[in-house]
């Protein structure tokens, strides 16, 4: 059985004690690879390091805080980005945050700085992993409207409706190891085709136990897909990293 973590954060201090292990221990429960997302300047430069070490195992995603993102953050990002452009396998986790910020202007402010992503990531002729907590109907509206590529919406808990715009669209989503918990998760994940699921962890985030996350517990939202949809482990795990490898042009 070959898995994906098609999103996770492994340059974070959660991992500095044992970073190795947990990769030794991603490897040794079938993971054929994943995608650790930067999320600023000095995560970046860390991401870097990680993704030269383990050349063809881990890959980098470029993205930043939504929710504290300021312009001169944003731009530092995207001037590294251009940069290191060969090295990067899409642009995100960007885009807006509901939750987090919840005054009205503090909202709409958040909308130019996601902009500057989507042309980035135009320019750059590489997909978008979008972050979009509280928020995903406006984010799919301004995606219509401003970008033509792939788009994959992580970790997404939007509403059913919201679901199947990204499903006519033709766009992914990722599904965290404890989505089961969650009934927008669990309807999105019967509403989009098997072909357009990916499986994350966001470690150390979003543990599926008690204790922190890491990405052999992708397995975990694998099996909780396969009872989901009533399907063998073996093709949900194989669908799903198949799907992250078409979506990332490994």
């Amino acid at each position: 059985m070959e898995l994906f973590d098609s999103h996770t954060h492994l340059d974070m201090k959660h991992f500095q004690r044992d970073r190795e292990r947990v990769i030794q221990r991603a490897k040794d429960a079938g993971l054929v690879g994943m995608v650790t997302s930067s999320i600023g300047d000095a995560s970046f430069r860390k991401t870097l390091g990680l993704i030269s070490k383990h050349q063809g195992f881990i890959f980098h995603s470029a993205g930043c805080g939504v929710s504290r993102l300021t312009r001169h953050e944003a731009e530092k990002i995207i001037t590294l980005t251009r940069k290191y452009a060969k090295d990067i396998v899409a642009v995100g986790e960007v885009g807006l945050d509901y939750h987090w910020v919840k005054d009205p202007k503090g909202r709409i402010a958040q909308e130019p700085l996601f902009h500057m992503f989507i042309e980035l990531a135009t320019e750059l002729d590489l997909p978008l992993v979008i972050h979009s907590r509280k928020a995903e109907a406006k984010a799919t509206e301004i995606l219509e409207n401003s970008f033509s590529g792939d788009v994959v919406m992580h970790c997404f808990d939007g509403p059913p409706e919201v679901a199947k715009i990204v499903a006519d669209n033709g766009w992914y989503i990722t599904l965290p190891a404890n989505f089961g918990k969650h009934r927008n998760r669990i309807a999105a994940a019967k509403i989009l085709p098997l072909s357009q699921i990916l499986l994350e962890t966001d470690g150390p985030y979003l543990s599926p136990d008690s204790e922190r996350n890491e990405p052999c517990k992708i397995i975990r939202g694998a099996e909780a897909l396969s009872k989901l949809l009533d399907d063998s482990i073996d093709q949900i795990a194989s669908a799903t990293t198949q799907n992250a490898i078409r979506f990332y042009r490994l």
